[in-house]
């Protein structure tokens, strides 16, 4: 049940975020087109997970030289 909610939160969050994005970027969705409007949050978006991975892989930096067990 906890993953359920967990899931759902998630989707509210990001279903939030997305009509905060429309509302924030509306001028820039009229003035610069919807093209160069989705480069700029696709590109946030994977700016965001670039920083996510980064901080993963500084997490697991020693894992590949424990021994085999």
């Amino acid at each position: 049940m906890g993953y359920v909610l967990k899931l759902g939160g998630a989707a509210i969050i990001v279903l939030l975020l997305g009509v905060l994005g429309i509302i924030l970027f509306d001028a820039v969705w009229a003035r610069v087109g919807m093209g160069a409007a989705l480069i700029v949050v696709f590109g946030g978006i994977l700016l965001f997970a670039w920083n996510v991975d980064r901080r993963d892989k500084e997490k697991r930096a020693g894992l590949d030289e424990l021994p085999d067990v």
